[in-house]
């Protein structure tokens, strides 16, 4: 089985129509998949939005956090909450697409633990279509990881990875970082733990209403790489 983990918050408006695709997707693989849904303390109506799914999909879940703690606890609490052999997350604006996931699936047959998207390599598949400042910051912003924390993988926080169920439940149950700096831990801790990881070009598209505040997030997390560094040395 698969699980496939959406974090949201207040994803009212657009979550419905990405679980369609991704449900319609479920169907046309020969794949059992699970969906887990965790609505990070939104104050709209998200939760309820995925529910009204079930009765089209049973294999749907929605776990509702207390407060809003962050993109990182909500994929914590879904991937501690997976029963699949593959576990995922892809974000709830739907910016990467579920076919995502059929095109690389076989890396885990060639025996790679974690899959991870890049929106920074090619393979002649792949298109990315992302705004030009949010490019450079975004180039930078991986040079400087590079350099301070990870060797080795050009793009750290696509939001789309893939990990074998052991690799998932050992890396996240080490996982302290509650926000969007949390794929930098993640990371970090399989590199640590020796998980083997594939970095993979993937289709990706720009879509409105980011989360993610480029400058403040960006600073944040420069600060979470000195943390990381000091919780797992």
């Amino acid at each position: 089985m698969i699980s496939i983990i959406i974090p949201a918050k207040d994803e009212q408006k657009r979550l419905p129509h990405f679980l369609k695709l991704v449900i319609d997707y479920c169907r046309e693989t020969p794949h059992l998949y699970e969906l887990i849904i965790v609505d990070d303390g939104s104050k709209d109506q998200t939760a309820i939005e995925a529910l009204a799914f079930q009765n089209d999909f049973p294999s749907l879940k929605v776990i509702s956090l207390d407060r809003n703690y962050g993109k990182g606890q909500a994929v914590k609490a879904g991937f501690l909450e997976a029963k699949g052999d593959i576990v995922l997350f892809l974000d709830a604006d739907g910016s990467t697409k579920p076919q995502e996931i059929g095109r690389h699936l076989h890396f885990f047959e060639e025996g790679y633990d974690i899959v991870v998207g890049s929106r920074v390599l090619r393979d002649g598949h792949a298109k990315v279509e992302a705004l030009a400042y949010r490019r450079w910051i975004g180039t930078i912003f991986n040079f400087l990881v590079s350099h301070l924390l990870l060797e080795g993988i050009k793009d750290t926080q696509c939001g789309f990875k893939m990990f074998r169920s052991k690799a998932a439940q050992d890396i996240f149950k080490n996982v302290h970082l509650k926000g969007f700096g949390f794929d930098l831990e993640v990371l970090y801790l399989a590199k640590k733990m020796r998980f083997s990881i594939k970095e993979v070009a993937v289709n990706w598209t720009h879509v409105d209403g980011s989360k993610v505040h480029l400058l403040k997030d960006s600073i944040g997390m420069f600060w979470n790489m000195i943390q990381i560094k000091r919780w797992h040395r």
